[in-house]
């Protein structure tokens, strides 16, 4: 009991300092639509590529990518989104990958792999065919931070797991990107009860209760 109160913490006090950073650098202004189109601007003609290593960050950072796919999708709209956010989320995957295999493989293990059922049965399944195992979970769970450092314990190869996440990532980034232009059309036009809105935002809600309705089903610790 006593370490848990300490762990927890030790935790607000890291999240604490954090924001705190955050605050002191200005990065808070990242959080809203107008600051981060105003902090891309600021990079000129590299507006795309900060943006990318933006993303990348927050991956390794675990934080909601998803957030991020959207406010790409209303800074820049239509396959330029689509592309800077397939790039950076490959990118950024492939990197906790490679962290979770070579540099923190012991603490991954601990921390996902061996807390769960599921993981441990689907470890035995990417030893056989990996790929599709990457692609599935990737099209079904999206970019669940977890998923994005457990895989790199287990024994998936390297091209195996690149491979299936550049494909298995597309539905949702297009997703998101859609999600987040429309919502730059309505705030432009100032409505928001249209079907250009109301259907993305609908397919996002199915989206994200789907991945979540399946990565309890996958991670139950029943066979």
């Amino acid at each position: 009991m006593r370490q848990t109160v300490l762990k927890i913490g030790l935790l607000g006090l890291v999240a604490v300092a954090f924001l705190f950073g955050a605050k002191l650098l200005g990065l808070d202004r990242l959080l809203s639509l107008d600051g981060l189109r105003a902090w891309v601007d600021s990079w000129g003609r590299l507006g795309p590529v900060a943006f990318m290593g933006l993303c990348i960050l927050g991956i390794l950072l675990y934080l909601p990518e998803s957030l991020l796919l959207t406010f790409g999708g209303a800074l820049f709209g239509g396959w330029s989104a689509f592309a800077y956010g397939w790039i950076a989320t490959v990118v950024g995957t492939t990197t906790t990958f490679l962290i979770a295999r070579y540099v923190a493989r012991d603490w991954v293990r601990r921390t996902f792999v061996e807390k769960h059922e599921g993981f441990r049965r689907f470890d035995e399944r990417f030893s056989q065919h990996g790929f599709f195992w990457v692609f599935f979970l990737r099209t079904v769970l999206g970019l669940a931070p977890p998923l994005n450092w457990a895989v790199g314990a287990t024994s998936v190869s390297f091209s195996q797991y690149a491979a299936g996440t550049a494909l298995g990532v597309i539905p949702n980034v297009a997703v998101f990107v859609y999600f987040g232009g429309s919502i730059a059309e309505a705030i432009e036009k100032g409505n928001w009860l249209t079907p250009q809105v109301l259907i993305p935002t609908g397919i996002v809600v199915l989206f994200l209760m789907t991945g979540v309705l399946m990565g309890r089903r996958l991670l139950r610790d029943e066979p």
